[in-house]
Formats: structure tokens, sequence, C-alpha cells
């Protein structure tokens, strides 16, 4: 009997779910990707960051950034060899992410997969208390790298986290057709 209420409930549930979210998708002139966007969240876009903003939790954000790959004989030759994706990612730590987040404190790091491709991430804590906590991920697909900041007020940050964590998993990109 218990079964069957639970089954009625999520039955029940469930279109209520999936009307709260609606599929965003963001084309480029080589790649368009898309996710889903929480209810009571907002898109803005200035033409090179991508934000999504949380309008129940106050200062949380997820911002999405990406950047074509270096190519071609000239780009190896002026630098000598092409940085690796570790000692990329390793730079945006010490210089873009250090410069970007004031007072910045690595707590933990490690891999993942977002959008089907291997990825990097570290969480950090950063302002003048520490009272702000966010996690950084990127990754590289479709000649692109991209970079994922999602930030939110240290006492909000584990209600945040779950619901960044539904955002990026479902994180889709493909090349334009």
């Amino acid at each position: 009997m218990i079964h069957r209420l639970l089954v009625f409930f999520a039955l029940a549930i469930l279109p209520q779910i999936s009307s709260a979210q609606k599929r965003i998708e963001v084309k480029d002139p080589e790649i368009k990707f898309s996710y889903l966007l929480p209810e009571r969240w907002q898109v803005k876009d200035d033409g090179y960051d991508y934000i999504i903003q949380s309008t129940d939790i106050k200062g949380a954000s997820i911002s999405i950034t990406y950047l074509e790959n270096a190519k071609g004989s000239d780009y190896l030759e002026s630098l000598g060899k092409k940085p690796s994706f570790d000692e990329d990612f390793d730079f945006e730590l010490r210089y873009v992410l250090a410069d970007e987040h004031p007072n910045l404190k690595l707590l933990e790091q490690g891999s993942t997969v977002v959008d089907d491709a291997p990825a990097r991430w570290v969480k950090f804590q950063y302002g003048a208390q520490g009272d702000k906590t966010g996690i950084f991920y990127m990754y590289q697909k479709l000649d692109q790298t991209f970079k994922i900041t999602s930030t939110a007020p240290t006492v909000d940050f584990e209600k945040f986290q779950l619901i960044n964590s539904t955002i990026l998993e479902s994180l889709k990109s493909e090349k334009v057709k």
C-alpha cells in the first residue's frame, strides 16, 4: 500500500517539477549550449559572461564563459609549446580567480565530468571575512574551454550547491549545424 502511495505521489508531483524548469538554449556562431533554468532564476548576458542569477538567494550566481582554444602553427611557434589543460587550470586559479575574488582561499579541488567532458574544479572562499563561497569548473569541449564560476554567500552555499549541481548536470553543448 505504501508503495502505491509513493508512486501516486511521484506521478502527481513530477509535472510540477518539470514545469518549474525550462530548457534555455544559447547559440553562438559555431556552438550552442543548453541547460535547465530553475524557476525564479534569471539570465543576464553581457556578450562576454553569461550569468544565471538566483532571485531567492541574494548574491548567488553562476557565470559561464567559453573561449575558443588557440589553433595554428603561428600560435605554437610564438609561444613554444602549447600549455596543457592542467597548466591552464592552474593559471586560472593563481591569477584570474584570485584577481576576481579578493582574499581567495582554496578549500578543496578535484576532477569530475561536465557535459560528458573531463573537468577540474576547485571550491573556494573569498571576501573580507570569507563570507562568500564559490566553486570553479573548467573543461574543454568542441574546441572551446568552458569556465563556470558559481558563487553564493557562505551561509547559503550548501542550499545553492544543490541547485548549481542540477544546472551543471543538465548542461549540453554541441556544434551548430
